[in-house]
This record gives C-alpha cells, sequence and structure tokens, in this order.
C-alpha cells in the first residue's frame, strides 16, 4: 500500500496575473506507480499529446483514453494484478482508432470489452465495434455501428457514462458542454437514439458525468460552478430536474467516479494538480459536503507548465480498478499515470485535510463568480451596442428615408377607432 504523507503548509496561489478559484494548499503526496510496457508502448503513450477523459473496460483488460487534438481514440490490452506491494498494470499493446465521425474526441466508455461510445466535440456520439483483443496489428479507422450527430457543431458531446439496462440496452449520458445540458441515449441493437434532455437547469459548462454502480446515483462536474451535482438518477427527466447534493472544494472539477461501494467520488481537478476524495454519509449523496482528503497526482513543475490559464494544467480523465483499487490518471503533461488508490478508498479520513483552506477556495469561487457574471454582462452590453449601431446605420439609408411615409401611414391607421388589436 502507499504510503501518504501529511500535508505541508502554505498555501498555493494563481501565477502573477492570473485570477480563478485556488484550490485547498498542497495535498497529500501519493507516489506515482510505475507500470510494465514494452518501449513501442511507452513511445506510442508518450505521443498521445492532450489527453481528456480514461476508461477501463468493463473486464479491465482494456483502456481507451480520448486524444482530443489527435482527433484519436487509444485503446491499449492492459492487465491489472493485485500483489501484496498493492496494485500492478501491464500495457501490453496500443492501437489508435480513428473515424470520420472522431473530430476532437472528449470522453470515451465501454459498452462491451469490444464496444465503446466516443463523444466528439465536432461530430457527436459514435459508437465502435472493435477488433478483439491482438486479432489486429496496426491502428483502426473504422464507421461508427451507430451515431447521433450534434444539432450544432458549437455543441457538441463531451465527457459520457454508460450504464446497461438490460439485455443488448445501455444508457448513455453525455454532457453537452456549451448547452448546458446533460442528454440521455439509448443504444439497443445497433440503434442509437438522437437523446433527450436529462438535466439542463443549474448546470455551467458540464465537464464531467458518472453513474454509480447501482445505478442510484448520477454525479455531474459543473466547470463554472466549481463545484460537483449529485442527482438520484430517478430524477433526471428533463430541463428541470435539480441535484440533491453539491460537492464544494473543487476548482475546475473534470473526470469523476464512484468507489467503495458508491460511498466515495473521485474527482480530477483540471485546475490544480489535484484529485478529491469525497465521502458519502449516512444519508448517501444528500447534502453538500467538501473533500475527505485532497491527493497531488502531479508535481509542482509538471502542474506549472500546463496552468496557461486557472482551468488548466491538472487531472482531466479518470478512472478506478474496482478489483485491485488502481487509479488511472490522464492530463496533456502526463498522458497517464497511475497510483495506489486503497487507502483513500478505504479511509480517506486518515489522510487528513486543512480545512482553513477552503474558506480561501469560498472567497475566490465568489471572485471567480463575479468575474463570469461581468464577462457575460459585457458580452451582452456589447451585443446591444452593435445592434444600436446596425439599426443607426440603417436609419441613415435611403431606404429608410423612402419608406417613412407608409410607416407613418401604418402608425396612423393602427390608432383608428375599431382597428382590431
Amino acid at each position: 500500500m502507499a504510503t501518504a504523507h501529511a500535508p505541508e503548509s502554505g498555501t498555493d496561489r494563481a501565477p502573477a496575473g492570473v485570477s480563478g478559484v485556488v484550490s485547498p494548499p498542497r495535498g497529500i503526496a501519493l507516489p506515482e506507480l510505475g507500470f510494465e510496457a514494452p518501449a513501442r508502448v511507452r513511445e506510442a503513450l508518450a505521443a498521445l499529446g492532450r489527453t481528456e477523459d480514461v476508461r477501463l473496460s468493463p473486464s479491465g483488460r482494456r483502456l481507451a483514453i480520448a486524444c482530443y487534438l489527435r482527433d484519436v481514440v487509444a485503446v491499449a490490452d492492459v492487465e491489472l494484478t493485485a500483489t501484496a506491494d498493492g496494485p500492478a498494470m501491464a500495457i501490453e499493446n496500443v492501437e489508435l482508432l480513428s473515424s470520420p465521425t472522431i473530430h476532437e474526441p472528449h470522453g470515451v466508455d465501454f459498452l462491451d470489452d469490444e464496444t465503446i461510445v466516443v463523444a466528439s466535440r465536432c461530430e457527436g456520439l459514435g459508437v465502435f465495434r472493435l477488433p478483439a483483443p491482438g486479432a489486429t496489428t496496426g491502428d483502426w479507422e473504422l464507421n461508427p455501428v451507430a451515431h447521433a450527430a450534434s444539432s450544432d457543431p458549437l455543441d457538441g458531446p463531451g465527457s459520457v457514462a454508460v450504464r446497461r439496462t438490460g439485455v443488448n440496452r445501455h444508457e448513455i449520458l453525455a454532457c453537452v458542454n456549451w448547452a448546458h445540458t446533460i442528454r440521455r441515449h439509448e443504444y439497443e441493437d445497433g440503434a442509437l437514439t438522437a437523446g433527450d434532455v436529462a438535466a439542463h437547469r443549474w448546470l455551467d459548462v458540464p465537464d464531467g458525468v458518472a453513474i454509480s454502480s447501482d445505478g442510484r446515483w448520477v454525479a455531474i462536474s459543473n466547470h463554472f460552478a466549481h463545484a460537483i451535482f449529485v442527482y438520484e438518477h430517478a430524477s433526471l427527466g428533463g430541463a428541470e430536474a435539480a441535484p440533491v447534493g453539491i460537492l464544494r472544494g473543487v476548482t475546475y472539477p473534470h473526470g469523476l467516479r464512484f468507489a467503495g461501494g458508491d460511498e466515495r467520488l473521485l474527482v480530477a481537478d483540471a485546475g490544480a494538480p489535484h484529485v478529491h476524495v469525497f465521502a458519502a454519509s449516512e444519508r448517501g449523496w444528500h447534502g453538500v459536503a467538501y473533500p475527505a482528503a485532497t491527493i497531488a497526482v502531479m508535481d509542482d513543475e509538471t502542474f506549472l507548465v500546463g496552468h496557461r490559464s486557472p482551468e488548466e494544467g491538472g487531472p482531466k480523465g479518470l478512472d478506478l480498478d474496482p478489483r485491485t483499487n488502481m487509479l488511472l490518471v490522464t492530463s496533456e503533461e502526463t498522458p497517464l499515470s497511475c497510483f495506489d488508490a486503497g487507502a483513500i478508498v478505504e479511509r480517506p479520513w486518515e489522510m487528513r485535510r486543512d480545512d482553513d483552506a477552503f474558506v480561501l477556495y469560498e472567497l475566490q469561487a465568489l471572485a471567480a463568480a463575479a468575474e463570469h457574471m461581468a464577462r457575460q454582462l459585457a458580452a451582452a452590453a456589447d451585443s446591444t451596442n452593435r445592434l444600436a449601431a446596425e439599426l443607426a446605420g440603417l436609419r441613415a439609408t435611403k431606404t429608410w428615408r423612402l419608406t417613412q411615409p407608409l410607416r407613418s401611414a401604418y402608425a396612423v391607421a393602427r390608432r383608428l377607432p375599431g382597428r382590431r388589436r
């Protein structure tokens, strides 16, 4: 089992000239685990570039990583084992999945070990049948067996989560980031529905979604609210669906995963070098909570390389193997990192936290919300000014002057007695 260290004192601050929410200082150092892999696999992983979501297949024998800028999904054959010294992983092979319907892939999840759903910001949802492990060599260019295109190319799906609902039937929840919406799709026997709105109100750029193993809970990362919303799955029925729980203390939440019999929730913080661990209460996920522990999953130097804005630099994708407690994390600077999460899943309260740091989080969350509102108001004012300028230009045209008598006559006619209104 990896040994955790007490958090250091002091407070991390954003670089000069960069505003935004700052997470609790430091975080408990969790030693990174290595993994076995041939040189060609390590070279392929190092070349993935900006990685987003990561998912293990149901058997734990396959791993998928969304490679956003390369327009591919990396699919690896892996072997996870529990040893006396903690979990171990060997990566045997990596193939790159491409398709005309994969453009800016952000989310991935498995329906089974040979079927995957990919959420592309510019192309919508695609369901793909993968070759069996070892059946082919070389990268794959595939057409989807089912596809749900985005109605608006600016509102494509991001993260996705899959739940089996019957024989050959699955529910797919997709974050539609810039539409601030969660959509529910059904996939059965090769047919994928266009999707219905499952939640909308209160969401502000949902950037990650997870479904508990028992199907009762749904957790959604809410980017500009700097919080995770937890819903009763049964309540996700339309735009007015409301969360029953709010988890605070995360700067820009991204990938997330239920663990420990659904009594833990692990959340990747894209704006800090941290993974946060939340623990359910006696009421499950009802109420408001802060992390039970905050884990550092990258060193400060690595984080600062990618910290070009308050929203970047930290981990993006996150998954956990429940059989071994192997934690997998992706980020732009470290395409794949592995950790022993046994202690943080089983006993997060033993790792302590800096409660005073959450006061700083709340103050800066308020400041960030005020800045966000100011930007929205400025954009609205700019739009109003453009419309006023266009109207002034129209009134200066010859056509406007020539039609003035007709407009005046129409206005008089509308005021005549008996005129229908």
